[in-house]
């Protein structure tokens, strides 16, 4: 996938918080797309388990590596939706 600013990357991830790097998409106000919650489901979302999230961040700025990081996904965010990320991700 060629990334754009628009390329927003997923993330699931296990522990603590990872810090500033990514952002809770309900929080940034973001829809997550089925595809995401297809994908994440096959890497642990959908298991009770607290200590397993989703997060996002633009495609440009994501980390090599997250801490905690299970798999990342790579999917295009309609801009409005990827300005709230951006936001989300500045006041972090």
């Amino acid at each position: 996938m060629i990334t754009t600013p628009n390329t927003a990357a997923w993330f699931v991830v296990r522990g603590a918080s990872p810090g500033t790097d990514a952002v809770d998409p309900g929080q940034a106000g973001v829809t997550v797309p089925d595809e995401v919650l297809d994908w994440a489901a096959g890497h642990g979302l959908d298991e009770q388990d607290p200590d397993v999230y989703l997060l996002v961040a633009p495609a440009d700025v994501a980390p090599a590596e997250l801490l905690g990081e299970v798999a990342r996904h790579r999917t295009q965010l309609p801009p409005a939706e990827m300005r709230r990320v951006r936001r989300a991700l500045a006041t972090v």
